[in-house]
Order: C-alpha cells, then sequence, then structure tokens
C-alpha cells in the first residue's frame, strides 16, 4: 500500500468514530499539516466518501448520514469498476466452484461502494451480455490450484495420477513434445501458467530428466507428498511463453517454419495465439511456426496474414498455397455478370 493510500485509510477510519473532528486533531493523530487534512478530506469527498465539515469553535469534519456503516475501501471509480468486471466475467470457466464465491464478494463491494459507482457496477449485470464460447472450458477445482501452489512453494515434489491422449509431454534434452503420457507421477512443480483458458502445470520429472508440461484438469493428486527438492533454473525467462509455445506445438497436427516480412509485433497481431508462435528476426522481419489439425488450415492463416512470406520448411505446404492461389486464380478469371449488374431470381 502506497503512503498516500495509508494516510488516506487512516484518516476514513478516524470519521468513523461518531463524533467530529477538528482538522488540527487529524492532523496531529496522522502526523500530517493541516493542508494535508484538508487536500486528504477533498480526495475521500471526490471517492464518493460524505464527508461533512462544519464552521466555527466547534467546527470539524464527521461522516455524514450513512457514512459510519461505509468501510474503508479505497477505490477509485474506475478500480471499483475493474474488479466487478472481474467478478461478473468468468473466471467461473477456468476455476470451477467459484461462482457463488465471485457472487457473494460482488454483493458485498456493492454494498460498500459510494452510491454514483455502486450505480456504474450494478450496470454491468444489465448491459453486459456473457458469450459463450464454441468449446467448453475445463473446470479446475479451485482446493488443486491452493494445493500445487503449496507443492511449487515449499518446493515438494508432487504425486498424481495423469490420465490424458497427447495433453503432457517431455522428450529427453529437456524440450516438451507431443506424447501421450498417462499414468502415475512423482514430479518437481515449478510454476502454474494459465493460457486459453486453461491451466497447465511446468514440473521436472526426475526420472526422464525432463522438463514436463500437464493440463491440470487431468491431475488428481495423490497424499501426502514426495521428498523435498532443490529448486532448478527455469528452462527459459519467459515461462509463459515458453508454456505457450510448447503447449500450442503438441496440439498441432501439421506445422511448419514461415519467414514473414513484417516485425513480430505486426505478425502477432495478424494470429491468434492457437494458429502460432512468433519470434523476431530482426526489426522488420519474423519466424512463425505455424500450425493446425490440416495442411489447408495452416495455408489459410496464412494467406490471411496480407504480408509477404516465405515457408521454409514444408513441401507439403508449398503444394497447398499453390492450389489455393490457383484456385482463388480460377475464381476471378471465370465468366460471370457483367460489373455493376446483379443476377435476378424469378
Amino acid at each position: 500500500m502506497s503512503q498516500t493510500a495509508a494516510r488516506l485509510l487512516g484518516l476514513l477510519s478516524l470519521l468513523m468514530v461518531p463524533r467530529t473532528w477538528s482538522g488540527t486533531e487529524l492532523a496531529e493523530r496522522l502526523n500530517v499539516s493541516s493542508r494535508t487534512v484538508r487536500n486528504d478530506i477533498g480526495t475521500l469527498r471526490d471517492l464518493g466518501y460524505p464527508v461533512e465539515g462544519t464552521r466555527g469553535g466547534e467546527g470539524g469534519y464527521r461522516l455524514g448520514s450513512g457514512g459510519s456503516a461505509v468501510p474503508p475501501l479505497l477505490l477509485n471509480p474506475d478500480e471499483a469498476v475493474a474488479v466487478a468486471v472481474g467478478l461478473h466475467s468468468g473466471l467461473s470457466c477456468i476455476i470451477g466452484g467459484m461462482e457463488e464465491t465471485s457472487a457473494q464478494a460482488l454483493a458485498k463491494l456493492e454494498q460498500i461502494l459510494p452510491a454514483s459507482v455502486r450505480n456504474r457496477v450494478k450496470n454491468l449485470a444489465h448491459f453486459t451480455v456473457p458469450l459463450a464460447g464454441n468449446h467448453p472450458m475445463p473446470i479446475v477445482d479451485p482446493n488443486l490450484l491452493t494445493l500445487i501452489i503449496e507443492y511449487c512453494h515449499s518446493h515438494e515434489r508432487f504425486r498424481f495420477t495423469y490420465t490424458s491422449e497427447t495433453d503432457a509431454s517431455s522428450d529427453p534434452g529437456g524440450t516438451p513434445s507431443n506424447r501421450e503420457r498417462s499414468g502415475e507421477f512423482e514430479v518437481e512443480p515449478y510454476r502454474l501458467v494459465n493460457h486459453q483458458h486453461r491451466w497447465f502445470l511446468l514440473t521436472f520429472d526426475p526420472v526422464e530428466e525432463a522438463w514436463t508440461i500437464f493440463r491440470v484438469e487431468h491431475i488428481v493428486p495423490k497424499l501426502p507428498g514426495g521428498r523435498r527438492f532443490e529448486p532448478r533454473a527455469l528452462p527459459a525467462e519467459d515461462i509463459g511463453a515458453y508454456v505457450e509455445r510448447n503447449v500450442s506445438a503438441s496440439r498441432w497436427r501439421h506445422s511448419a517454419t514461415v519467414t514473414v516480412d513484417a516485425a513480430a509485433s505486426e505478425v502477432m497481431t495478424m494470429l491468434m495465439p492457437a494458429e502460432g508462435t512468433v519470434k523476431a528476426l530482426d526489426e522488420q522481419r519474423s519466424t512463425v511456426m505455424i500450425g493446425a489439425e490440416t495442411v489447408s488450415t495452416m495455408a489459410l492463416t496464412l494467406a490471411r496474414l496480407d504480408v509477404e512470406f516465405v515457408v521454409e520448411d514444408s513441401p507439403e505446404l508449398n503444394v497447398e498455397l499453390r492450389a489455393l492461389s490457383d484456385r482463388l486464380l480460377r475464381a476471378t478469371t471465370q465468366a460471370g455478370p457483367a460489373a455493376g449488374h446483379r443476377p435476378t431470381s424469378t
């Protein structure tokens, strides 16, 4: 908490006492100047707290009608709305069992907000509509996430059973790859990563001596845990990018390396994370590892980039691109209605 926020919290706590405080008393209690007290009173009023001021020999400050019931919540309007958006917006599609808790927290937040901010928050529920995704999101028990974090923090081996077709993978040498892994495991847990509304656990498998990534919704813990371990250096500085790169590659049936004549930052805006990963070659070029279930999907994705590119290592993708180019060319050269005229139906 910043020094200003701490001071405002202290001031609000004093004003919640049912009495009138002089500016001098508040300044002495908070060990600040009277001018600072006046400025902080103005800040609380701007936040919507009903601080009343009286003049004269008995003058001072107090919370107005209903103000004593307002807890010391130091969120400005934008911060309060941001918290409410987070509670409204779909954590339940990532962490199962949090729906009721989120609703309770949102109800409490609405109760303690100033009236003007409370109305903005309530409007969220009325004017926003959640859009269901094309695929159901996996539900993860929040207690499982908490348990895994404890194992990561305590550097204790994590024992669990795992059932999945191709979701966990490892390769000797430390590079995860696509490979079936089901059964019982005892690994060193290091990081939880959320990617594409799924939770992944980055671990080191001491048996295979390789870094391994597991999808958390397929994990069933076995207690107690294993023995403690000495933490290793992580396989990359950016663990989020490392996990994203490897879990995306493990889902693809076909993949290819493509050199694109555009900066990495520009290419990233053209691709969905599930379609490929981007790495800068220089300021004007980038390398894309692209993948999909079919080669034709990869070709359509590249055609959508609207920049020059070269496929480096996939003859089958080049064949598909040529076929797509020929098909589009035929579509533009075939005879059709004259420009400006549309066929009429009878």
